[in-house]
């Protein structure tokens, strides 16, 4: 996961520069998706050759947090300059961003920005990844896909999120005046990679990681007891607290050697989605950071992950009404 200042953490995390890297470009830059006191929230689409009409919503990882410079890189423009700037040498074995196996699969994707830290906490991060879902089903047919299959997939704090769109609310409000609103907000696969999911464990597990939780919630866990408030807030930032048997199937993808996100995130995830009931598949990577491969696999993770999720597309019923879907009171409490 990368830290406050993703700027220098993002060199800090050079590992090598093993192979040229080549990027793939959107067919559709900047689609207004949502608003925030004028502030447009865009996000970039990229069409596949051969479409299938299924969408992925991707959300790449900054640590939860922005510099706050007005010069920041986009978040949906981040994966391209780690790619373009030899940031990382490989993506888990991709030389161009992440969601290229699904782009080749026929998944017409979508790269969000959304709010970030420390201004923006979790409740808005994650309520601005479900207004993306929402709009992209509004305007489904404009894109080519159906509004009946929409998937989340996300890297480090974007698999985070991911995943909250997988386990969350279906937030769908059917007397909105906004028609958008009234569109479902649950993603019906998740790809998660190197994501964090049980705050406590991880800042247990890693003390430097306290300024970064700190900005994703709004409080520092220093010397609190027992029974504390501050706990309840770092278990309602934390995507296993909300997950249950009618959740939505995940694909977990972590490395051995991460030094970013340990990979007991990633097998807490697994070992809460198995109690549920929840399918899923967890795929270790021996030997991979929070970025670059390690041992070579055949196929790639992210290819691995895209015939998964082409199976989920053949399991679930495409006629199931995702607006049907039952609204639950499971969300993060509103901010104070």
């Amino acid at each position: 996961m990368l830290s406050v200042d993703f700027r220098s953490v993002l060199i800090i995390l050079a590992i090598g520069f093993l192979k040229p890297a080549f990027s793939v470009e959107p067919t559709i830059e900047n689609v207004i998706y949502g608003m925030d006191h004028g502030a447009a929230l865009l996000m970039d689409v990229y069409q596949p050759k051969s479409p299938i009409g299924a969408g992925v919503v991707f959300i790449m990882g900054t640590g939860f947090t922005a510099y706050g410079a007005y010069d920041d890189l986009p978040l949906k423009e981040l994966d391209l300059w780690l790619i373009e700037n030899n940031v990382f040498s490989d993506f888990y074995g991709e030389t161009e961003q992440p969601f290229v196996p699904l782009l080749e699969a026929g998944f017409t994707v979508f790269s969000i920005n959304h709010r970030l830290g420390p201004k923006n906490r979790f409740q808005r991060q994650i309520a601005d990844c479900q207004r993306a879902i929402q709009f992209i089903r509004h305007h489904a047919s404009d894109y080519g896909i159906h509004s009946n299959w929409v998937a989340s997939m996300g890297h480090s704090s974007g698999a985070t999120m991911a995943t909250f769109l997988g386990v969350g609310d279906n937030i769908a409000n059917p007397s909105a005046l906004d028609p958008v609103s009234r569109q479902s907000s649950r993603a019906q696969a998740v790809i998660a990679a190197a994501g964090i999911h049980d705050l406590l464990a991880a800042l247990e597990k890693s003390p430097r990681s306290a300024s970064m939780m700190q900005s994703l919630t709004g409080r520092a866990l220093t010397y609190q007891p027992p029974g504390h408030p501050i706990f309840e807030t770092y278990k309602h930032a934390s995507t296993t607290s909300y997950i249950d048997p009618a959740d939505s199937p995940v694909f977990i993808i972590h490395g051995d050697a991460d030094p970013a996100v340990d990979l007991s995130q990633s097998k807490i995830l697994q070992a809460t989605l198995s109690t549920a009931g929840v399918p899923h598949k967890l795929l270790v990577l021996p030997g991979a950071n929070h970025a670059e491969i390690g041992t070579m696999t055949d196929p790639l993770p992210f290819e691995q992950a895209a015939g998964w999720l082409m199976d989920q597309l053949k399991d679930l019923d495409w006629k199931t009404d995702v607006d049907s879907l039952p609204l639950t009171s499971k969300s993060p409490p509103d901010l104070p």
